[in-house]
């Protein structure tokens, strides 16, 4: 039996260290900003992503011990022009900039009411709603599209080594359940200010999140990066032949991100991380199926592990108080008559019609808001006769061909499909990190048909970054090989 012997690694370049550590603070940064929810967290995240970018495209010079072979020089620009993304969301930033610069409603207002003027625009181009920056308008989506882009295109460049990958998804994990902690406390203190610092009238928050079921979903995340890295350990210590792992380290996390989705209330969060869990079961059956290598670590370890995992369940189980969370779930089996529900079917159903009047060219990067009051303005069960304002269509599927039209919603499919053929021509399904970042980032997909995740700059971004460090992990252990 071939054992794989412990290879002396060369250390990461400094340029490479530098990168990693600014991309660590920049995702760390993203949710604890109140989820980015803001004009000056979101340009402070665009200042970080454009830095992390420039750094990737520094030349590195390898030589001495940072190279097993001959000294060279590695150039990161030929392989960003290489990678479809980069152009297919640079297409999207233009498309954006034609609309921020097209637009065909002007917002206005008075001392108590505001409303939209109708003014000529360029109609075989892209349009928007010129609105107050602080408002959303498409110059502020651009700057977190933009933001998000910078990223992916920076971390597909810049790591060069499954080291750093390691490290970048440890660090998620652990600022996953620092943000877990702080939402635990919060939920034991029931204190009314978010981290403690800010209030915000009305909002229903978690941890950092202004909006619990954005924390559902970044804490959902979360658990699938402590997933991929309990399973890889697993079968990383297979194929070393190790005795020991910190796999159970991390299924700990695992168990801890769990419990922290669930004390969200975030019932959509809940049910699509059910979803995931389910996913991620099959695909590590999958794995180990397709493994060659048989398991080294002792049974009765395998069984304290197992048990004190357990333990620790069942002693939450019964110290922890779950009426909330049972009360959430049990207006499932009432859903038909839920207000939350019946409003927002009504506003499915309005936004519906909306997409079917702006397919062509979308209404405009962040003009939904603006524009949805016209389609129901005739429906007081949706508006409570003018009490609520409907940010967003809680359903991105809809929200986002809405307001980007068929060739936005075009780009944004063509990246997704080009990164899904990446990985399946890399057999993903065999790596136990690809599968399961996969499986997690699909979850958000399901969220994001009952709710808004991708509205969230700190979960748009994640989410894209977690896709990214799927697809080089593949690449990397691809080389190695």
């Amino acid at each position: 039996m071939h054992i794989a012997a412990h290879k002396a690694r060369p250390p990461l370049h400094p340029l490479e260290r530098t990168f990693l550590g600014l991309a660590c603070v920049h995702l760390v940064f993203l949710p604890w900003a109140f989820g980015t929810m803001h004009g000056w967290s979101q340009t402070v995240g665009l200042a970080l992503s454009a830095l992390s970018l420039v750094l990737s495209l520094l030349p590195r010079r390898y030589e001495g011990e940072l190279t097993t072979g001959g000294n060279f020089t590695l150039h990161s620009w030929p392989r960003l022009l290489k990678f479809p993304p980069f152009w297919l969301g640079l297409a999207l930033l233009g498309l954006m900039l034609a609309q921020a610069l097209n637009p065909w409603w002007v917002w206005e207002r008075n001392e108590t009411v505001w409303w939209l003027r109708r003014v000529t625009d360029i109609e075989w181009l892209p349009a928007s709603i010129d609105a107050p920056f602080e408002r959303s308008n498409a110059w502020r989506q651009l700057l977190i599209h933009g933001s998000a882009w910078l990223t992916v295109c920076a971390l597909w460049i810049g790591i060069t080594r499954r080291r750093s990958l390691q490290i970048l998804l440890g660090v998620l994990v652990v600022n996953g359940l620092m943000l877990a902690a702080a939402g635990f406390v919060q939920r034991m203190t029931d204190t009314r200010k978010l981290l403690w610092i800010r209030e915000f009238p009305g909002a229903d928050s978690f941890g950092s999140f202004v909006y619990r079921n954005h924390a559902g979903a970044y804490l959902g995340l979360a658990a699938a990066a402590a997933l991929g890295l309990a399973v890889w350990h697993f079968f990383e210590g297979r194929r070393r032949m190790s005795r020991s792992t910190p796999s159970a380290l991390w299924f700990v996390a695992v168990v801890v991100l769990i419990f922290a989705v669930l004390f969200s209330f975030s019932r959509g969060a809940i049910i699509t991380l059910a979803v995931f869990l389910a996913g991620a079961v099959a695909a590590f059956l999958i794995v180990r199926a397709a493994s060659p290598v048989p398991s080294t670590m002792p049974r009765l370890v395998t069984a304290m592990v197992a048990l004190a995992i357990l333990g620790t369940v069942g002693w939450v189980v019964r110290r922890v108080d779950f009426t909330e969370i049972t009360r959430r779930m049990e207006t499932l089996s009432k859903i038909e008559r839920d207000e939350s529900y019946i409003s927002r079917k009504l506003a499915r159903d309005s936004a519906w019609q909306m997409l079917g009047d702006h397919w062509q060219r979308g209404v405009g990067a962040g003009g939904f808001r603006h524009l949805f009051p016209e389609y129901i303005k005739d429906k007081p069960a949706i508006h409570a006769r003018g009490a609520l304002f409907w940010e967003h269509a809680h359903c991105d599927w809809l929200e986002i061909p809405i307001e980007l039209g068929l060739a936005g919603a075009l780009l944004i499919a063509g990246g997704l499909g080009w990164m899904a053929r990446c990985w399946w021509r890399h057999r993903g399904w065999r790596h136990p990190v690809a599968v399961m970042l996969l499986i997690g980032c699909g979850q958000t997909l399901l969220h994001a048909v009952i709710e808004f995740p991708f509205q969230c700059p700190a979960i748009l971004t994640t989410w894209w970054a977690l896709l990214v460090i799927a697809l080089r992990w593949l690449e990397l252990d691809g080389s190695e090989r």
